[in-house]
């Protein structure tokens, strides 16, 4: 009888063989780890963040959270000459430690902290991005979803990390405020008729939207 497959391996593989971090990825990810509730992408995940900015051509990306920087670095490196990511944090401690790797990934130039809750930021933005990356408070991920849709722009990317919230979400009896969030965000994207989407099973969850129609 043949072994189990190990789709753990095959992960680590194909992380170690197209998702390489360079010294300053390797610190903003040890940075988000070493807080308890600032968990990063997975270097799979992050990789997957830039190819999809490079593919759009983006050259205006929005992130909700920010953490120590990792997957702001990666959605950096992807973006479109001349190109701008905005980030929004509620935590000056943890855009301190953004700025000073994003310094070291040398994107600094790239990218613009925003200081405050996302419900309290987003209101104040202005369309056209070209992508929108979710990986903030998770019960709060159906009011991202509706300020996304108001900012991106048709032929643009609504990304969010942690869809599959470590099996929860598609456990029925799980039933807590950020499993039911996600669940809701889930069942928009593929039900929304402005939008396109998968999952994909890259660390913790990756959804991928391509807004097809304004509002």
């Amino acid at each position: 009888m043949a072994a189990p497959h190990d789709w753990q391996r095959d992960l680590r593989y194909i992380a170690d063989l197209f998702a390489a971090e360079d010294g300053a990825l390797d610190k903003a990810y040890g940075d988000a780890r070493a807080v308890p509730g600032r968990p990063s992408v997975s270097a799979a995940a992050g990789k997957a963040l830039l190819l999809l900015t490079r593919a759009i051509g983006a050259g205006r990306a929005l992130e909700i959270g920010a953490g120590a920087g990792y997957s702001g670095i990666w959605i950096a490196r992807g973006l479109a000459p001349g190109g701008r990511l905005q980030t929004l944090e509620v935590s000056e401690q943890n855009a301190a430690a953004c700025r000073e790797n994003y310094a070291a990934a040398g994107v600094d130039d790239r990218i613009e902290i925003l200081i405050g809750a996302a419900l309290d930021v987003l209101p104040t933005l202005d369309p056209p991005y070209d992508l929108c990356f979710i990986d903030a408070v998770k019960r709060e991920y159906p009011a991202y979803l509706d300020h996304a849709l108001r900012l991106v722009q048709p032929g643009g990317l609504i990304l969010a990390d942690n869809v599959l919230w470590s099996g929860r979400v598609s456990d029925p009896d799980q039933h807590d405020d950020d499993t039911v969030a996600i669940r809701e965000f889930n069942q928009r994207l593929a039900e929304d008729d402005r939008l396109a989407s998968l999952v994909l099973p890259l660390g913790d969850g990756l959804s991928v939207s391509l807004v097809t129609a304004g509002r």
